[in-house]
């Protein structure tokens, strides 16, 4: 008998080791490791949905599967929830789970438990640029800048437009401006991470303006910038591209347009999608 028992277990041991494949409560296993909770299996053949729904599956990929056989990731979890009635299939206690608290990850990926916060990126205001009532088709660097790191952003901006002290306009004296962002300090032409046609943010300052007055105006918009490198990357704002209307005397200017003298400026960003 005890002979048999060797000889039963010797034959067992070569069988799975010939096939790779070991099977707990299955003799039919689907994957290098199968555990079927229930010994619900049938004895060939792929397991139905219902009978693999209580099933654990390690493939020869290093792939694992709870509740499916076919692992398409690291680790895929399926349980039988429907839209109409979903059924949970992963729950971490590590001491910082709470009610409507989110999974984060850290720089190595390692996760924990967060309140929902909006991550927000805000740039350097520089110096600006002296923006002049004269028509032309050409940027100019304002010294202004916002850092994003890779992902899809949406970039707001909010530019002040106020005439220079000495100036003065007529009732009919007109600037239509528009800025968008630069990959370089370098160059003044559009990045091409600006995504669809909606990538300038313009604005305008019309006269009467008396001598010795101010007159403002405020610039505000959006635009989607997709940063695809792997690191964070700088961009540029640039203003410009002027239209102008009426007989301005060409020294009226935008003074310091896009930069750090004046308050109302701001390049902000969240993340999308």
């Amino acid at each position: 008998m005890t002979l048999l028992k060797h000889f039963g277990f010797y034959l067992f041991f070569i069988s799975t080791t010939t096939l790779a494949q070991v099977g707990i409560s299955t003799p039919n296993p689907q994957g290098t490791f199968h555990v079927d909770g229930n010994k619900n299996n049938s004895q060939s053949g792929i397991p139905s949905a219902d009978q693999m729904a209580d099933d654990f599956v390690v493939t020869k990929t290093g792939n694992v599967g709870v509740g499916t056989l076919s692992p398409s990731v690291k680790l895929d979890i399926s349980t039988s929830g429907t839209p109409a009635s979903p059924v949970a299939g992963i729950k971490i206690t590590d001491g910082q789970q709470g009610k409507s608290k989110v999974l984060t990850s850290d720089e190595n990926g390692v996760g924990s438990w967060k309140r929902q916060s909006l991550e927000l990126v805000v740039g350097t205001m520089g110096a600006g640029y002296n923006l002049h009532f004269v028509s032309d088709f050409f940027y100019s660097q304002t010294g202004s800048s916002i850092t994003l790191p890779p992902g899809k952003w949406l970039v707001t901006v909010n530019l002040l437009a106020v005439n220079n002290q000495n100036a003065v306009l007529d009732a009919d004296d007109y600037i239509w401006f528009r800025s968008t962002f630069s990959d370089s300090q370098l160059t003044a032409s559009k990045s091409p991470d600006i995504i669809g046609t909606a990538d300038k943010v313009s604005g305008m300052l019309q006269g009467p303006v008396p001598a010795n007055a101010l007159k403002y105006n405020i610039a505000n918009g959006q635009v989607v910038i997709n940063n695809q490198s792997q690191t964070a990357k700088t961009y540029w704002l640039i203003v410009g591209t002027a239209e102008v209307i009426g007989s301005p005397n060409p020294s009226v200017y935008l003074d310091r347009l896009g930069g750090s003298t004046w308050g109302e400026n701001i390049i902000s960003a969240v993340p999308i999608q």
